[in-house]
């Protein structure tokens, strides 16, 4: 029989087996499938890996013009855990069949703040051309011979979330060391890069009123040692670039805050603020920019002129929706006539006439839909809507009227008769009056 000892021995042992086991499972490499962003893959650290578009010039043979080819690669990006950064190696790697970006350390975080939204991330890297000319960035050798290779990597969130640029660098060494043999299309099997320079915005278009005011969100990462510079400008259809005043205005950035807030606040939003704005980023010869739209909404004010009508049959009834102070120009109103029975679609009410736009100070517009309601009995409990759509609202305004509709009594027709008789005799005495005047003209014979 075996001891209880040599039990307890062997239970140990298995306990540490199993629990190192489960430790093996949480550094596995996550990856991007094309149904989930998780799968297995057992080495030391996690890897976060995207598939991604290479975009680059070709000339066309005989011809000075030059196309661009698209190259289906991946982004390999080293997510720091407890144990920092560290280097990446080949033997922890996922295997794939295309061709690799590698980021060896994570030194400036290209993916901050997308960590729940990884499915929904579009990758581009292109190469950035220096016109042969050597980039002085701190920590970076100065070479006699030979230049690094430089590439811009950006990533934007499908759903307009998210938007990184960053420049990424490829050593002379680490380009020396590829042989053609391991070329594909143009690119390496294997691109070892570093990360120096990043800008993000986590908002790239943003929504406010009037008289509100609103943060844009910009920020970046470069090596503590770079100095960077920060500039905003606006761009508006058909102008020139303005470059943004940052103190003394209504515009200012936040030189407290922590090194890489790049933001902007603007304060009392107006309408010649809307525009879409540029955060430029400078380190040494890099520039880097974030456009982030801005766009003015303001909700309109809607009133009808009445909220309820009893009126007889026949009588006619002016029905207003005014429609006030919005913005931008574009919307759309309605005059619905609801059905009494539950499941039938209303019917657009015909012959409504629209007033002339106005314009306010503050550049909001205003007009008014209007229609002549004459009164039947079939309009007797209907509900008459006054529907506006407009893109400052999540749903529709509905201003509704009620109408009641009485049958004409006897007295009513016999006032409508008296009016017409009384109408009728004085027509017929107006024309005898105009034959009596004509046969007493004297003749002129």
């Amino acid at each position: 029989m075996f001891s209880h000892s040599w039990l307890r021995g062997l239970w140990n042992y298995l306990r540490v087996a199993m629990a190192a086991r489960r430790m093996e499972e949480r550094s596995a490499v996550i990856t991007r499938t094309p149904n989930s962003i998780a799968s297995a893959y057992p080495g030391l650290r996690r890897i976060l890996q995207l598939p991604c578009m290479f975009e680059m010039k070709k000339n066309i043979p005989l011809s000075s013009k030059t196309e661009t080819v698209l190259l289906n690669i991946r982004l390999l990006l080293p997510v720091a855990g407890a144990g920092g950064a560290q280097r990446l190696q080949t033997e922890s790697l996922p295997a794939g069949n295309l061709p690799s970006f590698i980021v060896q350390e994570p030194s400036v975080n290209i993916l901050q703040h997308t960590d729940e939204d990884i499915n929904m991330l579009d990758c581009r890297i292109s190469p950035y051309f220096t016109a042969n000319t050597q980039i002085l960035w701190p920590g970076r050798k100065v070479k006699a011979h030979g230049l690094d290779t430089w590439f811009t990597c950006t990533i934007e969130h499908a759903a307009g979330k998210y938007t990184a640029t960053a420049f990424l660098v490829q050593g002379h060494e680490d380009r020396e060391h590829q042989t053609p043999g391991q070329l594909h299309q143009g690119i390496a099997e294997q691109t070892r890069v570093s990360a120096v320079l990043a800008a993000r915005t986590r908002l790239p278009r943003v929504r406010t009123a009037l008289g509100k005011d609103v943060v844009l969100d910009c920020a970046f990462a470069a090596d503590p040692r770079a100095a960077v510079a920060v500039r905003w400008a606006l761009r508006k259809k058909g102008r020139h670039e303005r470059y943004i005043a940052t103190s003394g205005g209504r515009a200012e950035m936040f030189p407290q805050e922590p090194r890489g807030n790049a933001s902007l606040l603007i304060r009392r939003v107006e309408l010649s603020d809307e525009g879409t704005y540029i955060c430029t980023v400078e380190a040494a010869a890099l520039v880097l920019e974030q456009a982030i739209q801005l766009q003015i909404t303001e909700k309109p004010t809607v009133t009808v002129n009445v909220n309820s009508l009893s009126l007889v049959e026949g009588e006619q009834q002016k029905l207003v929706c005014d429609v006030r102070n919005y913005y931008p120009a574009d919307i759309h109103v309605q005059w619905l006539r609801e059905p009494q029975s539950a499941g039938q679609l209303p019917d657009t009410v015909p012959n409504v006439l629209t007033s002339s736009h106005l314009r306010s100070s503050n550049g909001t517009y205003s007009f008014s839909r209007f229609f002549l309601l004459t009164a039947t009995l079939r309009d007797n409990g209907h509900t008459y809507t006054c529907r506006v759509e407009h893109s400052s609202l999540q749903a529709p305004i509905r201003r509704s009227i009620t109408v009641a509709v009485r049958e004409a009594t006897s007295t009513t027709w016999l006032l409508l008769l008296l009016l017409l008789g009384l109408t009728g005799c004085l027509v017929a005495s107006l024309h005898h009056l105009h034959q009596v005047r004509s046969t007493t003209k004297p003749k002129p014979y």
